[in-house]
């Protein structure tokens, strides 16, 4: 599953269908564009994620997960 990154940092997951959303998960997503296409009209500068950025996401949500589950 290919991850894109706003211009203020903010982490989008591309679906099969071609949308992509703030969560791999698309069940569990807030946020959601209808493409890529769509995404870069309105920031220019996001772009696909690095490795690092992928891997800093997946703690970012593993961490939010087990706090949540914690409550």
């Amino acid at each position: 599953m290919k991850m894109y990154i706003t211009s203020d940092s903010w982490p989008f997951y591309e679906q099969r269908d071609g949308s992509l959303t703030d969560d791999p998960d698309p069940d569990r997503a807030d946020l959601g564009w209808d493409s890529v296409g769509q995404m870069m009209e309105w920031d220019e500068d996001a772009r696909e994620a690095t490795l690092e950025e992928r891997k800093w996401a997946a703690r970012c949500r593993y961490n939010a997960r087990a706090w949540i589950e914690e409550e």
